[in-house]
């Protein structure tokens, strides 16, 4: 024991290291990181990944605004796209990322125009 009379702290010899017990520096850091899930998507690339899934190319002319309160917020850059969505596809849609994210419930999607630059 080293230290003043009374110290109840031991400190480590290197003939206490116990081989069998030891990780590499990877290892460790590897742990780490996934237990505080910072390797995990999040849910935003998530749900973004599954309405590119369900889209296909269409995906390409909308972006995720928002993730907010369980509702989901897309602008869509064509007037014709927005209709078809918002109209026609809003609930298949809604349905189908239920089943898609299992981590994040869309309660509701919600669909606005770009707004675009005059002059363009």
């Amino acid at each position: 024991m080293r230290g003043g009379a009374g110290m109840s702290a031991r400190w480590m010899e290197a003939s206490d290291f116990d081989k069998d017990r030891a990780e590499t520096v990877g290892e460790v850091l590897r742990r780490w990181v996934t237990t505080r899930g910072l390797l995990k998507p999040s849910d935003r690339q998530r749900l973004w990944g599954a309405w590119q899934r369900l889209l296909g190319p269409e995906a390409a002319q909308t972006r995720l605004e928002g993730l907010k309160n369980h509702v989901a917020t897309f602008t869509v850059n064509s007037s014709a796209l927005l209709s078809e969505l918002k109209n026609f596809r809003k609930q298949e849609l809604l349905e189908s990322l239920h089943r898609e994210v299992k981590t994040y419930f869309v309660r509701d999607i919600k669909f606005r125009l770009e707004k675009r630059r005059r002059g363009l």
